[in-house]
């Protein structure tokens, strides 16, 4: 089932065209790469610089540069329901939302409201929009990510959407690394939420590897999933992984527990273009058919 992300009050894709994609952020237009857009923009070229605030460009290896306004803020607030998530221009082209997970956020709330106190864990939480929701909903979180400064961006998140004191743990450490520790001291997960990266790199050097570590690792995963497990939802966005590799990873779930599997393309719906633009592919797990 294709999942289409539409734009909301603080946030839009307004084009997409010739590998690139143009996005009101809140008070910041930006154009960024995108592999996938191969057509013709709706607008012109003279209208997408009409509208830019700030655009970045990534060559095959290192991180790219923004090319930003004078005006462009360094930081700046977007809302999302009762979300409030900060944006920043990263090296990288990331900008601290991704936009597409929208469609997942309603999802995972569902499944949390119905039994509040569910414990729920977010690997490769980045800036914690999947935590956020999920808190939000009544579930007691756990938020993992390598990252030092992506897990402080989170907990940012969390104190200025009014979760500071819900129950989520930050814990800045490897998702296999943890994942094989809450193994060992038996912990149990009504919820798991995977959006795993491409390439990665620990914080003490275990290098992350899609194609060869993600098979190994869901299996691992799936182990901490309670008798009571409610969901999991697994995400990507590697050129080669499709919705039917998620849903083959998960198929074990559907065989032991029964259930429903969905999966299917991540789009965003653009403002000014008919097109729907690539985001990634999902698998959901539920337990409830």
């Amino acid at each position: 089932m294709e999942l289409v992300a539409e734009g909301w009050k603080d946030y839009a894709l307004i084009d997409s065209g010739n590998g690139l994609r143009l996005e009101r952020v809140g008070p910041v237009v930006i154009s960024r790469q995108s592999g996938q857009a191969y057509w013709e923009p709706a607008l012109s070229e003279s209208e997408w610089k009409t509208r830019l605030t700030a655009s970045h460009w990534r060559h095959d290896q290192g991180p790219g540069k923004w090319t930003e306004q004078q005006s462009t803020p360094k930081v700046w607030n977007l809302q999302f329901k009762k979300m409030q998530l900060t944006m920043k221009l990263r090296p990288f082209g990331h900008i601290g939302i991704f936009a597409e997970q929208q469609t997942q956020w309603g999802w995972i709330a569902d499944h949390i409201r119905t039994w509040p106190g569910e414990r729920v864990l977010n690997l490769f939480g980045y800036t914690g929009a999947s935590s956020l929701a999920a808190a939000g909903a009544g579930a007691k979180v756990t938020h993992v990510d390598a990252v030092r400064a992506s897990v402080g961006w989170a907990r940012a998140n969390a104190e200025q959407s009014g979760l500071g004191d819900s129950p989520i743990r930050w814990i800045v450490e490897d998702a296999v690394r943890y994942v094989e520790r809450e193994l060992k001291r038996g912990s149990e997960y009504e919820g798991l939420i995977l959006d795993p990266p491409t390439f990665g790199r620990g914080p003490r050097g275990r290098v992350w590897k899609i194609e060869k570590d993600l098979v190994p690792f869901i299996q691992k995963c799936l182990q901490l999933l309670s008798s009571n497990g409610r969901f999991v939802l697994l995400t990507a966005h590697t050129p080669g992984v499709t919705a039917a590799v998620l849903r083959n990873m998960l198929f074990p779930l559907l065989e032991e527990r029964g259930g429903k599997l969905t999966s299917g393309d991540m789009v965003q719906q653009a403002e000014q273009s008919p097109m729907l633009l690539p985001a990634g592919v999902y698998c959901r797990w539920s337990a409830f058919a």
